[in-house]
């Protein structure tokens, strides 16, 4: 059997009989981020993805991976402070193994201040951060924001400085070619209809596994509805666009009122994204994404008359109860969900990832309760 790598020339697939220790299902952020997290604890892994790595949420273009507000504290925020933290790690790495680029820079973001009230609320914050980040990053009040960068700061601006980008296609690319490079196999064009412990069905026939790992974005709530008895997620889509400017490859990121300004250090910036949960088409894009194109040239003047080179929608992945579900699904013996991380998939991937590999060998882990199959399902899915 055929397929295309991620970098367009044909490979074999798995030979007949070829059973991997784990099979993931999805070529995503999650699902690549588990499998190399796998081979990285020996086990041989194979992809199944139904079009072709990132062609879903992962192919977007904004790529902002920010923290939570540091106040209330609790283990989802310690989960993403970790994962941000140690981004810089596993993306050099990957892109040492790959060759490929994947945009990755700790740029930090900057957030206007627009009356007194929010100036108070961004002090508490910084207090926060201090003690919560522990002096890994800051949370710091500005009173010196360039205005042709960020507009509306009218009591100043804060400037966080744990904020990192990355560019989500290149490091789609980049993970995909350095899961190849360490014995992955990535079969693209493979869709899987239905998955049973050890087994999964696809368009091409069976494939047997030891460990079955699900991580298809929105269709894979579909994949796991016949065990649980319900749909565990849905997609909202989200558009976005990339513009041309002459921006500085280190300007740190903009964020207002859910909108993100995020410069890509190649001379390109994307603004994004919309949240819609009803659409027509998913993959369109209209008139909601040209009101983020003008929200985001009056938070960020430098970007007044710059060209649209690209207007992207695609659903992003969705639980019930927002967070990820990560572990086992009940009713599917040895299957488990890496699934659903909706918004902050890029920035706790590589964290999440590598839990997933040591929870499919048996080990036990350290999960934030919120993120557990067992919460989603502790007072129903509709909850």
């Amino acid at each position: 059997m055929t397929i295309a790598n991620p970098s367009g020339r044909a490979a074999r697939g798995p030979e007949r009989g070829f059973a991997p220790d784990l099979l993931v299902v999805g070529a995503g952020i999650f699902g690549l981020s588990v499998a190399w997290a796998a081979l990285k604890r020996g086990l041989s892994v194979a992809v199944l993805e139904a079009e072709t790595p990132g062609a879903g949420a992962s192919g977007g273009i904004v790529g902002a991976l920010s923290p939570h507000v540091p106040e209330q504290w609790n283990p989802k925020k310690q989960f993403q402070l970790d994962a941000l933290l140690s981004a810089g790690t596993h993306w050099a790495e990957v892109a040492a193994i790959s060759g490929v680029d994947p945009g990755y820079a700790r740029t930090g973001r900057l957030m206007p201040l627009s009356d007194a009230e929010a100036r108070e609320r961004a002090a508490d914050r910084a207090r926060g951060a201090a003690v919560h980040w522990g002096g890994a990053a800051e949370w710091r009040l500005r009173d010196d924001a360039d205005p042709g960068w960020l507009a509306g700061a009218a009591c100043g601006a804060v400037h966080e400085t744990l904020s990192a980008r990355i560019f989500p296609r290149a490091a789609v690319r980049a993970l995909a070619a350095a899961v190849e490079a360490r014995g992955g196999r990535i079969r693209s064009g493979c869709a899987v209809r239905a998955v049973a412990g050890g087994r999964v069905e696809t368009d091409m026939g069976p494939v047997i596994a030891g460990r079955i790992v699900i991580a298809a974005g929105v269709p894979g709530f579909g994949l796991m509805a016949p065990a649980l008895g319900q749909v565990a997620g849905q997609g909202v889509k989200g558009q976005a666009a990339l513009l041309r400017a002459d921006v500085p490859p280190d300007a740190p990121m903009l964020y207002h009122d859910g909108l993100y300004v995020v410069p890509h250090g190649n001379g390109l910036v994307a603004v994004g994204s919309t949240s819609e949960n009803r659409w027509d088409e998913a993959r369109a894009t209209d008139g909601l994404l040209d009101d983020v194109l003008v929200r985001a040239r009056a938070l960020c003047p430098a970007l007044e008359g710059a060209e649209v080179v690209e207007r992207w929608a695609g659903l992003r992945p969705k639980a019930r109860r927002r967070d990820p579900m990560l572990g086992e699904i009940p009713g599917l013996a040895g299957v488990y969900s890496a699934n659903g991380a909706f918004k902050i998939g890029f920035g706790i991937a590589h964290h999440a990832g590598a839990l997933v590999a040591r929870m499919v060998t048996g080990e036990a882990v350290d999960l934030p309760e919120s993120f557990t199959v067992a919460h989603h399902l502790s007072r129903g899915l509709r909850a």
